[in-house]
C-alpha cells in the first residue's frame, strides 16, 4: 500500500467498530463476510494494540444468546485449530470470551478462491490448464494427508476429517502458494466434541461423497470421503462441469425408484449449507452416477489424469486411494513428466492471465462473485502503522 493509500485508509479504520478487546487489544471490524454454520457469523478484523496494527483475522462469532450447539461447534473447531500447524492450513490465534459472546480469531487468508478460478475459465471460454490442477491438488493431498493422520500427545489417531473440501475453501494466495481454509466443518475423535446432528449434513453437498449424503454397507464417513470430494474440485476445474449438475446425472436419477437414497424412513435430510437442490435430490444423483458419466465429462482430458480423478470419484470408498499420500504421489508424477517445472509462481502467473482474459469478456462488477469479494476484502486494508 502505497503512503497515499495508508493516508486514505488510516483515520477511517480509527471509527471502525471494535468487535471485542482482549488485554490491550482490540479487534476492529473491517466487513462482515458470509455467516458460518448455525448462528455463526463471521467478520474480517484488524487487531490494533495502541497505535499498532497487526495483521488482518478472521472472526467467528457466536453471540452469548445463541444456542449451545453453535457455541459447541466453534469450541470444537477452535480445540482443533490450536493442534493444525501446517504451512497450507490458516492458524488459529485463539477463542475469547467476552460479555457472554464466543470469538474465534483465525488467519485471514486473500487470494483467489478456486471457485472464481474456474470463474474466469468459463467466462473466457477455456479452463486453467490441468497442470494448475494437478499442482493444487497436490497441496491439498499434502494437508488432508496431514490432517488424516494426526495423532494426540499419546500418539493416538484423532481421526480428522475436512468435510469441506470444494472450491470455495481452497484458495490461491497472490504468491501462487496454495491454502485449504475453513475446518469448521471438521469432525474428530477429540474428547468433548459436541455430538453429531442426525440428518444434517455438513459443508457443502455439491462436492460430497455419496457416503456424507446417505448411509451405505460399507460404513459411515472417514478420509476417503475428503478424497472423493477433491476428485470433484478437480474434475470441475479442469472440465468446467459438475458432475452431480450434469444433465446425464440428473436423468439416470430420475429413473430410481421412489425413496432411494437420501430418504431414511419419515425424516428427510437437510444440509446446513445452502445449496442448488435438496439433499434428498444430491444423494440421488451420488447414487445415479457411471463411470460413463466421468467419461463424458473428461473426454478431453489427458489419460494419466483421467485414471486418478476416476479413481477418486469410485462410488464405494474401498475402490479409492486408500490414503491422501497415496494420491499425492500420482498427482506428482504427473506434474513431474511435465515438459517444464508447474509451481507457485507458475499458476499465479496463469491465473492472472485468465482473470484478465475474463475481463476483456465481461464488465470487471460481473467478475465478483461473493466468495471473491470476501477473498480480496483484505486487500484494501492492509496493516498500517499511525
Amino acid at each position: 500500500m502505497s503512503d497515499a493509500d495508508s493516508r486514505k485508509h488510516g483515520p477511517s479504520e480509527r471509527k471502525r467498530p471494535v468487535l471485542f478487546s482482549h488485554g490491550d487489544t482490540g479487534y476492529l471490524r473491517l466487513r462482515k463476510l458470509t455467516n458460518g454454520p448455525g448462528e455463526q457469523k463471521r467478520f474480517l478484523g484488524l487487531p490494533r494494540t495502541g497505535d499498532k496494527d497487526g495483521p488482518l483475522v478472521e472472526v467467528a462469532m457466536v453471540g452469548a444468546s445463541a444456542d449451545w450447539t453453535s457455541h459447541a461447534r466453534l469450541e470444537d473447531a477452535a480445540a482443533l485449530g490450536v493442534l493444525l500447524s501446517h504451512p497450507a492450513i490458516p492458524r488459529t490465534h485463539g477463542l475469547f470470551q467476552h460479555q457472554g459472546a464466543r470469538y474465534l480469531v483465525t488467519e485471514y487468508v486473500s487470494g483467489i478462491s478456486l471457485n472464481m478460478a474456474g470463474h474466469y475459465g468459463c467466462v473466457r471460454g477455456r479452463q486453467l490448464s490441468e497442470a494448475f490442477t494437478l499442482y493444487v491438488a497436490s497441496v491439498v493431498a499434502d494437508v488432508l494427508s496431514y490432517v488424516h493422520t494426526l495423532t494426540d500427545a499419546a500418539g493416538r489417531p484423532l481421526g480428522v476429517i475436512h468435510r469441506a473440501v470444494d472450491p470455495y475453501n481452497i484458495i490461491v494466495k497472490h504468491d501462487g502458494t496454495v491454502m485449504l481454509a475453513n475446518f469448521m466443518s471438521a469432525c474428530s475423535l477429540l474428547p468433548g466434541r459436541a455430538p453429531v446432528i442426525p440428518f444434517i449434513v455438513q459443508g457443502e453437498i455439491d462436492f460430497a461423497a455419496p457416503e456424507r449424503l446417505w448411509p451405505t454397507p460399507e460404513g459411515g464417513v472417514d478420509a476417503r470421503s475428503d478424497l472423493f470430494s477433491l476428485g470433484m474440485v478437480m474434475l470441475e476445474m479442469i472440465t468446467g462441469l459438475q458432475l452431480y449438475g450434469s444433465d446425464e446425472v440428473e436423468q439416470a436419477a430420475a429413473k430410481l425408484p421412489p425413496g432411494h437414497p437420501g430418504y431414511d424412513g419419515e425424516v428427510p435430510w437437510v444440509s446446513e449449507v445452502r445449496s442448488w437442490t435438496t439433499v434428498e435430490q444430491m444423494a440421488r444423483r451420488a447414487a445415479a452416477f457411471r463411470s460413463e458419466h466421468i467419461d463424458h465429462l473428461m473426454r478431453k482430458v489427458s489419460g494419466p489424469v483421467r485414471l486418478i480423478i476416476h479413481k477418486l470419484l469410485r462410488r464405494g470408498p474401498s475402490e479409492r486411494y486408500a490414503t491422501a499420500a497415496a494420491l499425492k504421489g500420482d498427482l506428482d508424477a504427473c506434474l513431474g513428466v511435465l515438459d517444464r517445472p508447474y509451481g507457485a509462481r507458475e499458476a499465479m502467473e496463469e491465473l492472472l492471465k485468465a482473470r484478465s482474459e475474463a475481463m476483456e469478456v465481461k464488465e470487471p462488477i460481473e467478475l465478483i462473485p461473493s466468495d471473491e469479494a470476501e477473498r480480496r476484502a483484505g486487500e484494501l486494508h492492509q496493516p498500517t502503522s499511525h
